[in-house]
Formats: C-alpha cells, sequence, structure tokens
C-alpha cells in the first residue's frame, strides 16, 4: 500500500535520529550534558509542578505538606545531580544554600556541604597541573605543599603551602575542563529560563558574564589587588596578597610571579570561613542542651525574628564575658610567671594560656556591611560573590575577604542611582522605591507600582517578616508576587550589585542577625555618594502605595 513506504521512511528516521542522538551523546559534551540535566532534573520539576496544580486553592497546611513531602524527597537527589554535574551546579547550590528563608531547609542543609567541601580532585592529579603551569618541579617553589586540600569549590580547590623561603601561602588549583563545563551549563540553564522563568534570565547572563574572570587566575589575581589596594587602610577587613608578577618576593625568588590560568598563589589567612563556625556553635549548644544540631535548627526556624533576637548575647554581655575571660587568664599567667622565673628554673616550666576571645557578632556584622558599603557607594568595585565560605573570622579579630574571582562595577552615575534606591528602601517611601525600580530597568507585565515597591524592598532592604509576611514569607515570596505581576527583566545594569546585599545579609544572618536590613545598615554610605555627587533626594518616610486585595487576587496565600 502507499502507506508502507512512509512508515519505512518514518522507522528510518527514527532509527537515524536515534542514531545521531547516540554519536551526540558520546561526541558532544555539551549535547552530552543537557541530556544528564533532562533526564535527571525533568521529572523533578514535573512533579513539583504536578502538586502545585493538584493543590490549587486548598488549605495552606495542605499545601504546606505536600510540599514537604517533595523536598524531602528531591533534596539529596539534588545534590547527587550537582555532584555528578559539578561546576556551574555546584557554584549555584552554594549560593542557593545561605539563603534558609528563601529555599525549603531540606535544599539548605543537603547543599550547606558544598560550600567549602565539594568534590576534590587527587593530589597527583594537583601536582601535575602545578608543575605544568609554574614551569618548575614543585619543591624547587615548595617546601612543604599539603596534599589534602583546604576546601574545595566548584571550579577550583585550594592548598595551604610553604614557599622555599618559609612563607606560608595558599595554592588555589582550577579542575581540568572546569570552563567549558560551565559555558555549556550556564548555556543551558538559560535557555530552560527563556522557556520557563524568563525573569532569571538577565540574572543569569550577569552570572555569565561575571564568572568571565573566574577561569583565569591571571585576572583574578588583578582583582584581588585592586580589592587589597583599596582597602589597604580599611580598619578591621585583610585581602590575601598575590603573589603575582607585581610581589618583590616573586621576583627575587623566581624570577616571575606564581599566578597562571590555572594557579593561583596568596598570602595565607588563618581562621574560620563564617559558615564552618556559625555550624560550631549550633553543635556546642545542641551538645549543651542535650538535642541534635537538626532538632535545634528546626526550633530556631520556627522562631520568629524578635523570639531569636532574645538567645542572642547583648553587646555588654559579650563585653563583660570578654573581660572577664582576660582577667582570668592574666591572674593565671601572672602566676605563672612567677612560678616560671623561680621554681620553674628546676621544675618543669607552666604553660602560658590565651583563651580564644568570642566573637563580636555586632561588630562582625557592622564590619561587613560598613565594608561593602564602601566597595559599593567609593570604589564602584566590590565582590559579586561574598558567600559565607569567602568571609573568613580571622584569629586576630578581623575579617578575611577572599576569593575576589567575581567582582562587579558601578559608573559613578550608576552608584548614585543605586544610592537613591537604597534610601527609598531605608525610608519605607514606597511610590519612590518604585519609580526608581523603573527608572534602573525592573519590568513587570502589567508595570504594577506595588509589584516593583515588593522587589526593591525584598532585593535592597531585608528578608524580613515586614516585607515578606504577607506573601506567604521569602520562601515564596518571589512566587506569590508573580502571581499578581510577573517578573519580565531584572535591573540588568544592578544584579551584581543587588547580589552583593543579598548575599551579605545572607553572612549577618549566619551571625545571629536574619532580619538584618541592608539599606538601613548602609545609609550613611549612600546619604554620602550623593553628597559628593552634588545631589538631592528628598523622600517622604512611611509613604504608601495602594495594597493590592491579595486574597481576591490569589485567594490563600501558601507558604
Amino acid at each position: 500500500s502507499a502507506a508502507r513506504p512512509v512508515k519505512i521512511a518514518a522507522k528510518g528516521a527514527v532509527v537515524a535520529g536515534g542514531l545521531l542522538a547516540l554519536v551526540g551523546y558520546h561526541t558532544d559534551e555539551g549535547f552530552k550534558r543537557a541530556v544528564q540535566f533532562n533526564w535527571h532534573v525533568l521529572p523533578i520539576a514535573l512533579h513539583y509542578k504536578a502538586v502545585q496544580l493538584a493543590t490549587r486553592g486548598r488549605d495552606e497546611r495542605s499545601v504546606s505538606l505536600a510540599f514537604a513531602q517533595l523536598h524531602e524527597k528531591y533534596a539529596p537527589t539534588s545534590l547527587e545531580i550537582v555532584l555528578r554535574q559539578k561546576g556551574f551546579y555546584v557554584k549555584s547550590a552554594q549560593f542557593l544554600s545561605q539563603y534558609p528563608d528563601i529555599i525549603p531547609p531540606d535544599y539548605v542543609e543537603a547543599f550547606k556541604i558544598l560550600r567549602d567541601d565539594a568534590p576534590a580532585m587527587p593530589y597527583g592529579q594537583v601536582k601535575s597541573i602545578v608543575e605544568h603551569d609554574l614551569g618548575l618541579p614543585i619543591d624547587k617553589v615548595f617546601s612543604r605543599f599539603d596534599p589534602k586540600p583546604i576546601g574545595a569549590a566548584s571550579i577550583g580547590q585550594a592548598h595551604g603551602a610553604r614557599l622555599l623561603d618559609g612563607t606560608e601561602v595558599v595554592v588555589k588549583v582550577q579542575y581540568p575542563g572546569a570552563e567549558r563545563q560551565f559555558w555549556i551549563d550556564i548555556d543551558l540553564s538559560i535557555r530552560c529560563c527563556e522557556a520557563l522563568a524568563p525573569y532569571y534570565v538577565d540574572v543569569l547572563r550577569q552570572l555569565q558574564k561575571s564568572f568571565a574572570t573566574e577561569f583565569d587566575y591571571r585576572r583574578e589575581a588583578k582583582l584581588q589587588r585592586e580589592a587589597r589596594k583599596n582597602l589597604q587602610s580599611f580598619r578591621g577587613i585583610q585581602v590575601p596578597e598575590p603573589f603575582d608578577d607585581e610581589h618583590p618576593k616573586c621576583q627575587r625568588l623566581f624570577g616571575k610571579g606564581l599566578a597562571t590560568k590555572n594557579v593561583f598563589v596568596m598570602e595565607r589567612l588563618y581562621g574560620r570561613p563564617v559558615d564552618k563556625w556559625a555550624h560550631e556553635q549550633l553543635q556546642q549548644v545542641a551538645a549543651q542542651e542535650g538535642t541534635s544540631v537538626d532538632e535545634l535548627t528546626e526550633r530556631l526556624k520556627a522562631m520568629s525574628p524578635s523570639e531569636l533576637a532574645r538567645h542572642i548575647p547583648s553587646r555588654a554581655a559579650l563585653r563583660s564575658y570578654e573581660v572577664l575571660l582576660q582577667a582570668r587568664d592574666q591572674l593565671r599567667n601572672s602566676v605563672a610567671f612567677g612560678y616560671n622565673w623561680t621554681l620553674g628554673w628546676i621544675g618543669a616550666p607552666i604553660d602560658y594560656v590565651h583563651t580564644p576571645r568570642p566573637v563580636n557578632i555586632y561588630q562582625v556584622a557592622e564590619t561587613l556591611f560598613r565594608v561593602q558599603a564602601k566597595c559599593i557607594f567609593e570604589d564602584g568595585f566590590f565582590n559579586s560573590d561574598p558567600h559565607a565560605g569567602n568571609v573568613l573570622l580571622l584569629n586576630d579579630g578581623q575579617l578575611g575577604l577572599i576569593d575576589w574571582g567575581q567582582v562587579g562595577r558601578l559608573s559613578e552615575t550608576q552608584r548614585v542611582c543605586f544610592a537613591k534606591a537604597v534610601l527609598a528602601v531605608a525610608d519605607k517611601d514606597e511610590p519612590l522605591i518604585a519609580e526608581l525600580a523603573w527608572d534602573m530597568g525592573v519590568e513587570t507585565s502589567c508595570h504594577n507600582d506595588w509589584v516593583a515597591m515588593k522587589l526593591g524592598s525584598f532585593w535592597l532592604g531585608s528578608f524580613g517578616e515586614e516585607v515578606t509576611a504577607e506573601l506567604g514569607g521569602a520562601t515564596v515570596f518571589e512566587d506569590n508576587l508573580a502571581r499578581i505581576d510577573r517578573l519580565v527583566s531584572t535591573a540588568q545594569d544592578y544584579v551584581t550589585a543587588v547580589r552583593c546585599l543579598m548575599m551579605t545579609r545572607g553572612v549577618v544572618a549566619l551571625v545571629g542577625f536574619p532580619a538584618a536590613n541592608s539599606s538601613v545598615r548602609m545609609r550613611s554610605a549612600a546619604e554620602a555618594c550623593l553628597q559628593r555627587a552634588g545631589v538631592e533626594l528628598k523622600t517622604t518616610p512611611g509613604r504608601k502605595l495602594p495594597r493590592p486585595d491579595l486574597e481576591a487576587i490569589m485567594g490563600p496565600v501558601g507558604r
């Protein structure tokens, strides 16, 4: 029959297509990673979408329970996918893990291991890369090179080492193929967002742009040197010095710098990342209370900001405790000194003690906001990836700012515009917040001023209840806001600055201030920025926009 040739041709086309797909899978890395991504991720996304449709119109408790079961089921699976895919997926999971108020706690718990303990490559491979890039045997540069990495991240890992002259350093080594994988993965993510969530495309494109320097450690060394120069007189902050072409010791010892495309040697700072310190605090409190860290974490998450505040020691209490420790050490050490210089001559001497001082969480939060305000409003040059693993609580009480591979820049005109927006949010001038959001490039489907105001308050202000509660809390804030008026485009020129503020708030949340408001904390710096530019801004504190009837538009707001 006439249909027979058509059927044969169709079958042939299917077979040919299958063979081409098979060949593509095994020969084209981009195609292979796209297949792997779709194969593992799409079923999860479809399950979430099905539950969302099935629970539409139900009460808040039923919706929360249904999604809680999905989170519990898929968080460990998602970690496995991230570890398998590596690269961009690890970076994204690291970023998300800092926001327990925005993403479900099951995912925060699953992804937090990636902040400083991503999969590491073996020492033999590290040694080969270091020697190839530096053009010298490893023992001609280092007298010691620790085989076990200090930490492993999305595109590389860091090792402790000692130069031939005894200087302690950190050596960053990039994973082979990391750059190619990243471009493949982010291109795939952008295509997915164009189809499913177009309002995230701008964010991904900005991330794509900011990552351009992170795959060449020579560029990162230059950026880190620029940051160090900008902040060298900033009290309480340390940026590690790069051992690059500009470092005099490199020229004297090796005749060249120790920063190449894949290897980057820098000064070593001693301390703990904020996220590790925060986890240690949880472990200590859990042990004191005879409970587990997970149980304690769940209890803390159930508390309101005001309840959490009651569990944080006051400034006076911290200072009193520090004075007590200092007095106790002085008393014991004075006794030890007297003994060591008398009876200690004939017996065993007594060791002196130096009890570690408690971290001044108030000073940490204030210093972080002040330094980010300086970087944004004065220098127009800031770290766009200041997550909790990149902020160190140094042993001498200072803060160490590391990993300057991703930076953002703002022109003077952009700094002025950003300062205006920060002040409008700080003063809760809702019409002005919306006006400035439109001016900065925010676009929504219906140009709803109230939605633009809410976005600005969330991005530049706080994750706290005063901003997010009426939309179901921070976790579902943006989703519920989209039900009123969908975000089409973010403020493209300011995405990295917004990211800097939001990530800084994430770090500050870990030291005890989950409802910190970055606009209030940076008010004085924003005002100074406008003064330097000769620009005046009149705000009307507390001025309101008409609030839409949320219940009529959305029905019950689910968390």
